[in-house]
């Protein structure tokens, strides 16, 4: 199965296209969408959904995996601008038919590291050591990447 997952973000939201057949992920496709500050709100959600919309068609996931929305209570702006790319990241799921599963972040970490509370470097480094043997694009990346594996753990136990 083609499994898509997104680490949402206003600034760069990124993203991996994994296949996943029996208990292996393999990594087909990493990228990262980056919009400009200087760009209004729906120019910068209209180049997301633009970009993530082309990824869908070319590699035809069937499932796609986000995070939770998740933010401190010191930050509630910053919540808000998540649920708006996040909204923009369901649209496309619907639109597209694609099954949408949801992960808390703790769930997601714990699944790569073996730890809720592990750091953003040691998710990534974790990735790069252990699941794909390489470097990889970003820390985005690596959170969409770590989204798929928690999937693929998940949906294991259930099949």
């Amino acid at each position: 199965m083609i499994v898509i997952g997104v680490d949402v973000g206003l600034k760069t939201t990124g993203f991996v296209v994994c296949k996943i057949a029996k208990d292996r992920v393999t990594l087909i496709k990493q990228g990262e969408i980056i919009t400009s500050a200087k760009d209004n709100l729906p120019k910068r959600l209209n180049l997301i959904f633009k970009k993530l919309a082309k990824t869908i068609k070319k590699y035809q996931p069937q499932i796609i995996v986000l995070e939770k929305l998740y933010s401190h209570y010191r930050h509630p702006t910053t919540l808000g601008v998540l649920a708006q790319v996040r909204g923009v990241i369901v649209l496309l799921s619907s639109f597209y038919k694609l099954a949408l599963y949801e992960y808390l972040p703790t769930e997601v970490k714990k699944a790569i590291v073996g730890r809720g509370n592990a750091s953003t470097g040691q998710v990534k480094r974790m990735i790069e050591n252990v699941f794909l043997k390489k470097k990889i694009k970003s820390n985005h990346v690596a959170d969409a990447f770590s989204l798929v594996v928690a999937f693929s753990h998940h949906y294991d136990q259930k099949n």
